[in-house]
């Protein structure tokens, strides 16, 4: 169950994307400035390149790209398919969306929410069986650069949140004494970490009519991740096996890959 915290971020957050979307075409009406784009970040406005040429024994150095920047670059959706690929085992159900609000091309302001349940087989010794379930949600911040003008890479970091329960029984059987058998859980579980982010994605050419320019708003990556966990106090025995939005419990660091295709609205 998704907590009244995550649903209070995740409408500010919207209330956030609305506007940045609403003043888009006021910012890109008055941004009229040309800066220039050493690392040649990809935007929708004609790029004016002059090269360095000799003239009367001197050198003229005018090798530059110019471009048009915006303060509010753009909004993108994004959603995370490699998770939907698990949605028909019966060990885990994994949801996660989120959110960018792009300043000058190259700064990224994120959010992701998710939802996640796991149902592993044998997660402890004797469990008859065992349920962890549970909402996330994470900010933080990536800066791109690109490797050519439909390619991109960026680093980043993100914190991130949790609220969870879980609840599973055990069975010991016996030849001489009747099966003793006994549940256990807990509810309002919470838990904080910290994550570095390496990523790389490109846009999603269709036509190819012109390789170097996209053409379409849709975007596919992936993105790697370092999880280091904050503050989360584990049960003594049984120990609680996951974290939804970090992972296995068993380490302080967890490493972790995600796919994602996305959609640019704006420049």
């Amino acid at each position: 169950m998704i907590s009244r915290q995550f649903i209070s971020i995740f409408k500010s957050f919207l209330m956030l994307t609305g506007l940045v979307i609403y003043t888009l075409p006021v910012f890109a009406q008055n941004d009229t400035s040309p800066i220039q784009d050493t690392l040649e970040i990809y935007t929708s406005d004609t790029a004016v390149v002059l090269s360095s040429v000799p003239f009367a024994g001197q050198l003229m150095a005018l090798d530059s790209v110019v471009r048009k920047k915006h303060f509010l670059s753009g909004v993108e959706l994004s959603i995370d398919y490699g998770k939907l690929l698990l949605l028909w085992t019966d060990f885990e159900s994994k949801y996660e969306g989120g959110i960018n609000i792009r300043f000058y091309e190259r700064i990224v302001l994120a959010a992701e929410m998710g939802y996640d349940e796991l149902n592993p087989l044998k997660a402890y010794d004797n469990a008859l069986y065992y349920t962890v379930k549970g909402s996330y949600a994470r900010v933080g911040l990536d800066y791109y650069t690109s490797y050519n003008p439909t390619s991109f890479y960026y680093a980043g970091f993100r914190y991130g949140m949790s609220t969870f329960e879980d609840e599973g029984a055990f069975l010991i059987d016996s030849d001489y004494w009747e099966d003793y058998e006994e549940g256990f859980g807990s509810t309002g579980i919470t838990a904080t970490w910290g994550e570095i982010i390496l990523g790389t994605e490109t846009f999603v050419n269709i036509g190819k009519k012109k390789p170097d320019t996209p053409d379409s708003k849709l975007l596919i990556g992936w993105k790697f991740r370092l999880r280091i966990l904050g503050n989360f106090e584990n049960r003594e025995e049984p120990t609680i096996y996951s974290i939804p939005g970090y992972g296995r419990t068993f380490d302080n660091m967890v490493p972790a890959l995600n796919l994602y295709i996305k959609y640019r609205i704006g420049h």
